[in-house]
């Protein structure tokens, strides 16, 4: 949703001008340009309303995503270093966002949306490297730059495809499906695999006998190229809504459900979340569409708000997390539609498996072959999200 910027006097720190001397020998004054620059609009051309004159120019920058990874990161500054001064004195000019309101503030958007700066800079060509600093991670593009005295270009920059992609840490909240001994964020967390795949140590060709060989390790390490674990909060047996189950250390009665462990994550990009198949063997009743109750007052008891209240929390604690839903096999109509109707109407993306051949080593459990199938398939359909 676009907000209306709280404008302030703009505020440019100047070098004093200097002369140059014309062929009639007469002196002219030139104008300068500050290597920093603070930006309290949301638009290029506030920022470069008046500035723009003869001897002067304007880069108008714009911070989009062809893709989706990183969509929603404030930011904080844009820089450009060059090959010869772009500046008065200088080959650095940065733009540093300067408002005080917490709420209003340019961010990555989804092309053809973007984020503009308006840079004041000195007129020519340019060969540079454009550094971005937002609220997550440093970005830096590679550019040729032209512009004419008095005169505004246009710079795109894409971070679906900046010089390098930072590493993304992706989160895994699930039930035993999502499991692996020794690779869950809690030890107290009891794991399916590997110690009850019926396969590990009889058939190693479909045995889950190793975390690389889980659907959630594949995604991360195999198909996604900056990926990297942050923690995996997956208890088996567990469901969405809030319940209490012994924790296999301690023996003592902890809060289970996918609602009572949204915390459990450090710094999250994105987060996996795979559950309700418990929910669907228990029996768990679907409850409502509480979209605006507030997440103290949605019932965890209920399939249908516990979902929705889990998704809150998790979007509150983790800034710009992007949530993806996967939709497992074994899901009735009920929570398969559900599941998509909280996804649809918070606009994350989904995977259904329902309908699909998931081979299983026990239960509900797919074996090898059949994770690398799952991983495969969730990078197909979010690999607009997943670098």
């Amino acid at each position: 949703m676009a907000v209306a910027a709280v404008c302030f006097p703009a505020c440019h720190k100047s070098a004093p001008p200097t002369a140059a001397q014309t062929p009639d020998g007469t002196q002219t004054e030139t104008p300068s340009v500050s290597a920093d620059q603070s930006k309290f609009y949301m638009t290029a051309a506030e920022d470069l309303d008046g500035k723009v004159k003869e001897g002067t120019a304007g880069l108008k920058v714009l911070l989009l995503d062809s893709k989706y990874y990183a969509v929603g990161e404030r930011v904080l500054s844009v820089s450009f270093t060059a090959d010869k001064d772009i500046v008065t004195g200088g080959k650095t000019l940065t733009m540093t966002w300067a408002s005080k309101d917490p709420l209003v503030y340019p961010v990555v958007g989804h092309a053809p949306e973007a984020a503009e700066f308006g840079l004041l800079c000195l007129p020519g060509s340019f060969q540079g490297v454009f550094t971005v600093k937002t609220s997550r991670y440093t970005y830096q593009f590679t550019q040729s730059v032209s512009v004419s005295s008095g005169a505004t270009a246009s710079v795109t920059l894409d971070f679906a495809a900046p010089d390098q992609q930072p590493r993304r840490k992706v989160g895994v909240m699930g039930d035993s499906i999502s499991t692996f001994d020794g690779a869950l964020c809690n030890p107290d967390y009891s794991p399916f695999y590997p110690g009850n795949d019926p396969n590990v140590g009889v058939n190693a060709s479909i045995a889950v006998d190793s975390k690389e060989k889980t659907y959630w390790w594949l995604l991360i390490h195999n198909y996604m190229k900056s990926g990297e674990l942050d923690v995996n909060s997956s208890w088996s047996g567990t469901r969405v809504v809030h319940e209490l189950k012994n924790g296999r250390a301690s023996g003592k009665s902890m809060g289970a459900g996918f609602v009572d462990r949204a915390y459990d994550f450090q710094d999250p990009d994105i987060i996996l979340i795979h559950g309700g198949t418990n929910d669907h063997n228990q029996s768990t009743p679907l409850g409502s569409y509480d979209w605006d109750l507030p997440v103290g007052q949605l019932d965890a008891g209920c399939y249908r708000s516990a979902y929705i209240q889990l998704i809150k929390m998790l979007q509150a604690r983790y800034e710009g997390v992007q949530l993806i839903l996967i939709v497992g096999d074994r899901l009735s109509t009920n929570y398969e539609s559900s599941t998509i109707e909280i996804a649809r109407h918070f606009g994350l993306p989904y995977v259904n498996f329902v309908g699909d051949d998931i081979a299983k080593c026990k239960g509900s459990h797919p074996n090898a072959p059949a994770f690398d199938q799952m991983a495969a398939k969730i990078y197909e359909t979010c690999k607009d999200y997943l670098p």
